[in-house]
């Protein structure tokens, strides 16, 4: 299988093929790729490092939405020729993107079907875990949906393997960002999480095994009777 690296290098040469010039930008962490009301005309595909993708709501609620990585893109409303974004990303390491004017990318769509089945797919992925991720939100309680969310990170660009381990480097106010709970919830949950020995938290840092997480999961996110 190829690396994310080279899937997005692959996608980027059927682009080139097709009489395409993708823009290469480089960002240094914590610089914008794009702003939620920014005008979505440009779609983005991302070589190296981490996108970290952000809603603020209207009464300034934010929430992270996800960590992107290499080989995934970032600007879908540009695809689907909304007005703005409707999200901000915010890079979280030095970060290479190849920025795809949307007009441009329209007029590939409609001549290669393979780039279109390939944006179609991975559209549908992403889709189908937002709705299953919104509607079992009001079903489970703030430490199963701490405990999901730390499985679904797990495999993001900002988690390190470290032996049968994660370290997943996020803050304590993104995490709960990602919850959808107030900080002080999360913090609690933690703690909870961290007195079963299930979490080790760190700076900008948890630690944790993610099967042992899971199977704490699989019971509902209750610790085994004794």
């Amino acid at each position: 299988m190829d690396s994310p690296q080279k899937a997005a290098g692959a996608f980027i040469n059927r682009l080139v093929k097709g009489g395409m010039v993708p823009q290469k930008m480089e960002f240094s962490s914590g610089q914008i790729v794009h702003d939620q009301d920014e005008p979505a005309d440009t779609f983005y595909v991302i070589e190296s490092g981490e996108v970290r993708i952000f809603y603020t709501a209207e009464d300034g609620t934010t929430r992270l939405l996800n960590i992107c990585g290499p080989g995934e893109w970032i600007g879908s409303a540009a695809l689907g020729h909304l007005p703005t974004y409707g999200k901000r990303a915010v890079t979280a390491a030095r970060t290479i993107v190849w920025a795809i004017p949307a007009s441009e990318l329209h007029q590939q769509l409609r001549t290669h079907g393979e780039l279109a089945v390939q944006l179609l797919q991975d559209m549908s992925k992403q889709l189908q875990q937002a709705w299953e991720e919104g509607s079992q939100l009001m079903f489970q309680d703030c430490r199963l949906r701490l405990i999901r969310t730390l499985l679904r990170f797990s495999t993001s660009p900002a988690a390190k393997p470290e032996g049968d381990e994660i370290v997943l480097h996020i803050t304590h106010a993104q995490l709960a960002q990602a919850v959808g709970a107030a900080r002080e919830t999360v913090s609690v949950c933690l703690t909870e999480l961290r007195q079963l020995n299930m979490v080790h938290t760190g700076r900008n840092r948890l630690t944790f095994n993610p099967r042992r997480l899971r199977e704490l999961e699989q019971r509902g996110g209750k610790e085994s009777a004794n």
